[in-house]
């Protein structure tokens, strides 16, 4: 019998995208988020709220792996630990594999950051864990979360943020969810922590001229204060406190080029190359024409 694997942000940008990767290795998909998808072939929606424990005993019922994605908790607070606390707390004895998603560098954090307090949390849990920090998703320039970014690109040609001059190795979501898959599935992965980024650091600059190439129109980029970025994060439904957690996050990484790091942990799990922001771009078009 194949593993039942709980997907916590099944419908967020690496949840969706691991969902038919777990399909395709034979695991049957717990898929859970606040308003339940449709069901399909091995994949079992489930209603699930951080917040509501009632929820957490119901999708955890007879799962032996569990993806867990605290960023939902952005719309209520900038600490999930809590909420994680109460969910680890509760998972059961058959659960034999858990992969945490969180943030490239948390592990440099002090032990009172959020994030690193939600790992703490994770690592000394009964269940074996892997983590994986990645950086900037690509697919932030095309979906929700910086979501008047994306908008900005596509109706005025125009990247508007801070820290353009930083460097960032940004990760497509596609191969953060590759490295789950793998982690989720297969022995080997307990204990480790990936550090997942894309092959190159690229300045914002560049970012437009690879979104320029792909849409064959004008794509600019524009400095501004951490403003944007903030508001982009309560557009997309973040609490104010989680905008201006993250988005201070964001500008320290940048700001000290940390994020510029470029490792092989994509193609050490997965035996393939991380994706390029050229290929990224490419696919993601549509999403910038008018």
């Amino acid at each position: 019998m194949g593993s039942t694997i709980l997907v916590t942000g099944a419908t967020g940008k690496t949840g969706r995208r691991l969902i038919p990767l777990l399909v395709e290795r034979g695991a049957t998909v717990r898929a859970a988020s606040r308003t339940a998808g449709p069901a399909g072939a091995g994949v079992e929606p489930v209603p699930f709220d951080w917040l509501d424990q009632r929820t957490h005993q119901v999708a955890l019922a007879g799962v032996d792996a569990v993806y867990l994605v605290s960023a939902h908790l952005s719309g209520h607070t900038a600490d999930p630990s809590g909420a994680v606390g109460a969910f680890l707390a509760g998972i059961g004895p058959d659960v034999r594999r858990l992969v945490l998603l969180s943030s490239f560098g948390v592990d440099q954090a002090p032990p009172d950051d959020p994030l690193r307090r939600t790992e703490l949390l994770v690592e000394a849990a009964r269940v074996p864990a892997t983590i994986l920090r990645p950086t900037a998703f690509m697919q932030n320039f095309s979906e929700s979360h910086w979501a008047g970014l994306h908008a900005s690109i596509r109706d005025h040609g125009r990247i508007a943020m801070p820290g353009g001059t930083a460097r960032v190795s940004y990760v497509s979501t596609q191969d953060i969810a590759a490295v789950a898959a793998h982690a989720l599935t297969e022995d080997g992965h307990d204990g480790r922590a990936y550090a997942l980024t894309g092959p190159e650091p690229l300045t914002l600059t560049e970012v437009a001229q690879h979104i320029s190439a792909a849409t064959a129109r004008q794509v600019t980029y524009v400095e501004t204060g951490p403003g944007p970025l903030r508001d982009n994060l309560v557009a997309a439904g973040a609490s104010e406190h989680f905008a201006d957690y993250a988005t201070q996050l964001f500008l320290s990484a940048v700001t000290t080029n940390a994020m510029a790091t470029v490792t092989g942990d994509i193609t050490t799990v997965t035996g393939r190359p991380a994706t390029t922001f050229a290929h990224y771009a490419a696919a993601a078009a549509p999403a910038w024409r008018q």
